[in-house]
């Protein structure tokens, strides 16, 4: 059953594609932003064992704006739907069960 309005079921969906956007980028980016040396440990200079990370050149200033967008979108999004009127109309565990249901408004039925 719906009873959400269509706003907050929308900010939902919203929010739901922004994290995914978000997660898909970090997954394709999974160097550290700013440039980086890489370095090589050897056991006997203090480790047990071998240890290495390769260097980095670090993102482009493009992916960097991108991250940014991603990221902004999402603290646009998450106070939209946190703040929601709706959300007045409930309290107790009915509110919790609400936000649970939102949450999962279009998983498939089991």
């Amino acid at each position: 059953m719906n009873d959400f309005p269509d706003d907050l079921v929308q900010l939902q969906r919203d929010l739901h594609a922004a994290t995914a956007d978000l997660k898909t980028f970090l997954d394709a980016h999974p160097e550290p932003p700013e440039p980086i040396d890489g370095w090589h440990d050897r056991p006997g200079e203090g480790y047990w064992r071998d240890r290495q990370r390769d260097a980095s050149a670090g993102w482009s200033d493009e992916d960097k704006a991108r991250e940014r967008d991603l990221r902004a979108r999402l603290h646009d999004l998450i106070p939209k739907v946190h703040t929601h009127p709706h959300w007045d109309t409930l309290s107790g565990p009915d509110l919790v069960k609400a936000r649970m249901r939102l949450k999962h408004i279009d998983d498939a039925a089991d």
